[in-house]
């Protein structure tokens, strides 16, 4: 039997769990799939389908530089994304411009079509962030990277003096992460919806339990959403401000993300956001209806549009937000005690093929799905943001490379 941390050495995102959402099927596909939930199709409904298609086929088009790129990319996203159901939005950065942004499919069930403009979750691809807020607040000298967590969280004391900030955001701090069955009703027998106060009080409850009883922080790799949670609790302390706020004024703002935000914020109810869907056993398209985790800030608690994304990727390319070597380190593995790189960096995977660097991540939550891809040695990078199950992101991510490179 593998070990809890050998289970989650595999790229595990924030993900929603069946004792959160309710049972997930094995997603038979219908013959004619239809969004389903707490709206169903109209007469209106079908011709706002109709309208969806139009827009899908001619307006992104108008915005595309590379025209027989984006045609391929069109063909093949055809043949996977009916219509009439969710599906994604795709944006492709080369070389600094936008060379293909457009949408494909429907928002939610009253028809709205998905543009460059619509606000998904991004789920674990959000790690980035607290990856990067933790960095810029080590480059102002307001904490240090090998610093014990409990120098900025003193209740967490009992975890030692070795887990450190790194090793969180390298995801080998070995500590308990309280996204499992049983961390989870932990989590939320202390209160109804939880924040990361919660989070802070179940590890002082449970003693600040590691994954194992004799791993030694540094030892593997072991993905930790709650690590991260930690990390975001870490960045309110420091900074003075609330994560939302943070993130806000000294990113979202200044790059111009104007559709960029973390929770808890008014613009969850703005009719640009996507609704989240899950198939249930009848292979029908369920709403999702949330968990009592979403307040949680740290591994995963962004809203955003591709659109947006790529400003964020042109703020990376240019250094805007940390110097050269800090975003380096960003970019550059952790590793274990015995010298093993774990293949993570701060809130991003990163690895090479055929020597060619890259950093990427997944995501799952409440019905949404992303994933993000940026060359490190030729300017080329992906976003992927979907409300769609079936859809494997990273294969659709393959053939955008492949397009545009």
């Amino acid at each position: 039997m593998q070990s809890a941390c050998q289970r989650c050495q595999s790229r595990k995102s924030r993900t929603s769990f069946n004792y959160l959402s309710g049972e997930r099927s094995a997603f038979k596909t219908p013959a004619a799939p239809a969004l389903a939930g707490s709206r169903n199709w109209s007469g209106d409904e079908e011709r706002n389908g109709a309208m969806a298609w139009i827009w899908n086929r001619i307006l992104p088009k108008a915005m595309r530089a590379e025209t027989t790129p984006s045609a391929r990319i069109d063909g093949y996203l055809v043949s996977k994304i009916r219509t009439d159901g969710p599906g994604l939005a795709l944006s492709v950065v080369k070389a600094g411009a936008v060379v293909h942004a457009a949408g494909y499919g429907l928002a939610d069930g009253r028809g709205r079509p998905i543009t460059p403009d619509t606000i998904f979750h991004l789920a674990s691809c959000g790690k980035q962030f607290t990856g990067l807020g933790i960095a810029m607040l080590a480059e102002e000298g307001k904490l240090h990277l090998d610093d014990p967590l409990a120098r900025h969280l003193p209740l967490l004391a009992a975890f030692g003096p070795q887990v450190t900030l790194r090793r969180l955001l390298h995801h080998t701090s070995g500590i308990r992460d309280l996204y499992d069955e049983d961390g989870v009703e932990e989590v939320l027998a202390r209160c109804e919806r939880a924040t990361n106060a919660d989070i802070i009080r179940t590890y002082v409850d449970l003693g600040c339990p590691m994954a194992e009883d004799e791993i030694r922080p540094g030892d593997e790799f072991c993905y930790s959403n709650s690590g991260y949670d930690l990390l975001g609790a870490v960045i309110e302390r420091v900074s003075g401000q609330s994560y939302h706020d943070f993130f806000q004024l000294r990113l979202f703002d200044r790059v111009g993300m104007k559709d960029t935000f973390s929770v808890p914020d008014r613009r969850v109810g703005d009719r640009r956001c996507a609704t989240g869907y899950f198939r249930n056993d009848r292979g029908a398209y369920v709403e999702h209806s949330g968990t009592g985790f979403d307040e949680v800030v740290g591994s995963g608690s962004f809203y955003a549009t591709v659109s947006d994304l790529c400003l964020h990727d042109r703020a990376l390319a240019t250094n805007s937000l940390l110097s050269e070597a800090g975003m380096r380190q960003i970019f550059t593995s952790g590793r274990t005690n015995d010298g093993t790189p774990t293949g993570y960096g701060f809130g991003w995977y990163v690895g090479s093929d055929h020597g060619v660097r890259f950093a990427e991540h997944e995501g799952e939550w409440n019905g949404f799905y992303s994933y993000i891809r940026r060359f490190l040695d030729r300017p080329l990078s992906i976003f992927l943001l979907s409300n769609h199950p079936d859809l494997d992101l990273f294969e659709i991510a393959s053939e955008a490379t492949a397009a545009f490179d």
